[in-house]
């Protein structure tokens, strides 16, 4: 028996190899196929811009809020160019 569903927030605790992965909270998006006998899911945050596929055994529930979008960033501006100085023959 699975111990999350669909839609529910959970916080994603990487292994040892993926430490430097961004762990934390995470939505879970569609549950997989069993792969060598351990529950799968497909989680997303809104911080990140692709899913990832994770065991059962590194996440936990969260207590914690996901808000369904982050809020853009506001773009940065274009950049301006200066126009060239040209030195005149008189001065």
């Amino acid at each position: 028996m699975r111990r999350f569903s669909v839609g529910e927030v959970v916080a994603w605790i990487p292994g040892v190899l993926l430490r430097f992965e961004a762990n934390g909270d995470y939505r879970i998006v569609a549950a997989m196929p069993d792969r060598d006998g351990d529950h799968v899911y497909r989680i997303k945050s809104p911080l990140d811009e692709y899913e990832r596929v994770v065991k059962e055994d590194l996440l936990v529930k969260s207590m914690g809020y996901l808000p369904e979008e982050v809020l853009k960033q506001r773009p940065r501006r274009a950049s301006i160019t200066l126009p060239k100085l040209t030195v005149s023959a008189g001065a």
